[in-house]
């Protein structure tokens, strides 16, 4: 079955179901919003990436990463997103955003992980607030690894943050967490956080919004990645940090984020 055309059947069957007109038990249904399978193949993505990383540390200091979020069902153009990327050879690895998919259905997961997989280049993750449905957060952790995890890569750190309340049933993100990891404990050249909604963002009340950026601040922090809007930005929000957020895949553009020993560089590339 085509993606698209399961996908809109299964969410018309579950919408005929919600109002009584298919009794639920009755329904041949292949992909269970509950179930959890995940391919061995498909299984510590994270980690796996990050062993690929490693082998390219040595030799340069500087770096080039391509950074896409927001695919959810857009399949088709996640392919020619990936084409696109590919075609480059200065790319050392990609960053996705979040919202791997629209509704966590183990299947979204799969398809996302059959797409991306054709990437000539390492990839890395954060979750979104779609991928935090029904049972996502549990198979993204059994497909990619912890929701919060932190990595390096020719002197910088990335922090790599869950910040999603409303699906994450919390009313602050993590920031006790945010807060230990974000600091240069290492003496890095760059501390880059990466998270799905910008503190602007709809789940952001302006507790969260001031509390994000007082860390940002007292951190030094230069640069925060993030998806979430659905519509590019890159400036000073606040007029200390820069921040940088990418459209969802229809878009037909990705980020390409340069960086070097003092300073880094952002491009927009459209295809």
């Amino acid at each position: 079955m085509q993606r698209r055309k399961f996908l809109k059947q299964t969410g018309f069957v579950g919408m005929l179901t919600f109002v009584g007109l298919l009794p639920a038990c009755d329904i041949p249904f292949e992909y269970s919003p509950y179930d959890i399978i995940v391919e061995d193949k498909y299984k510590d993505l994270t980690a796996k990436n990050l062993a690929k990383l490693k082998e390219l540390e040595a030799g340069k200091s500087s770096f080039k990463i391509a950074f896409i979020s927001d695919t959810h069902t857009f399949y088709d153009e996640f392919e020619e997103q990936i084409k696109a990327i590919n075609q480059r050879d200065d790319i050392d690895f990609v960053i996705h955003g979040g919202d791997i998919t629209l509704s966590s259905l183990h299947k979204e997961f799969t398809w996302f992980n059959e797409i991306i997989g054709k990437l000539n280049k390492p990839f890395l993750t954060v979750i979104g607030n779609h991928d935090h449905l029904s049972n996502g957060k549990a198979i993204y952790e059994k497909s990619f690894g912890p929701t919060n995890y932190v990595f390096t890569f020719r002197g910088c750190k990335f922090v790599m943050f869950d910040n999603i309340i409303w699906e994450n049933k919390n009313t602050d993100p993590e920031f006790d967490w945010f807060k230990e990891n974000i600091k240069n404990d290492g003496d890095f050249k760059h501390v880059i956080p990466v998270s799905h909604i910008p503190p602007w963002g709809d789940q952001y009340n302006y507790g969260n919004e001031y509390v994000f950026n007082q860390m940002m601040v007292d951190n030094d922090i230069k640069l925060s990645i993030h998806g979430h809007t659905h519509k590019y930005y890159f400036g000073k929000r606040y007029d200390q940090v820069d921040y940088l957020v990418v459209g969802d895949t229809p878009d037909k553009h990705y980020a390409i984020i340069s960086v070097d020993e003092t300073s880094y560089n952002i491009e927009k590339v459209d295809y």
